[in-house]
């Protein structure tokens, strides 16, 4: 469970988007004295000049988007200060699909028409994450070899300084059958991004 203070409708109707794809209850309230005692993790801004003791506060200003922020308000929700498993399965082409896993659970999935913003993602991820004992970006390398490479390189320069990280070239046949049903407001490429990412689990853990 996961509190919230603030005044930003927009905001806590984003937050508690995102904590419902990773199976959180986010509590939404507008003065610290109407959280219940169990919720152990607060989210707020800087700006609410709200001191709250016995709890661990996560400042919004601190991160660089929502997700991330909400990502790591639910690690510490877990009592998880790190993953075992952080991967980012791309499917490379015109239009790239992305699967973000943390320990075998899928966070998010992305569509990307830039290397650039797909790049950047990436980047942040993975350094959100990089006290994981295991990190990997696959890209699937059988129909878009050049555009895999491409890929690779531009996530390998972005990411010179992650101790660790392994950016892998990857056999990508079959991920585009239907081995499992496609999820609702899932394209093509990023399901088969997510598909990438299951089969390659088996062969790294």
């Amino acid at each position: 469970m996961i509190g919230l203070i603030t005044l930003d409708l927009r905001l806590g109707s984003r937050v508690k988007e995102i904590a419902s794809r990773l199976g959180a209850e986010v509590i939404h309230v507008a003065e610290a004295d109407e959280l219940p005692l169990k919720v152990r993790v607060v989210i707020l801004s800087k700006k609410e000049g709200v001191e709250l003791s016995g709890r661990e506060v996560i400042y919004i200003e601190d991160y660089g988007s929502v997700e991330e922020l909400v990502e790591r308000a639910y690690e510490l929700a877990l009592g998880k200060r790190s993953y075992e498993l952080t991967i980012v399965a791309i499917d490379p082409g015109k239009s790239m699909g992305a699967a973000y896993i943390l320990d075998n659970k899928l966070i998010k999935t992305r569509r990307y028409g830039i290397v650039e913003k797909l790049v950047d993602d990436v980047k942040r991820f993975m350094k959100a994450h990089r006290l994981a004992k295991e990190r990997y970006v696959l890209i699937g390398s059988t129909t878009s070899p050049e555009d895999a490479e491409l890929i690779a390189e531009k996530i390998r320069r972005a990411l010179y300084d992650e101790r660790g990280l392994k950016v892998m070239l990857v056999d990508e046949f079959s991920t585009s059958k239907g081995l499992l049903p496609r999820m609702k407001g899932v394209s093509k490429d990023e399901y088969s991004a997510i598909l990438l990412s299951i089969k390659n689990l088996l062969g790294l853990r």
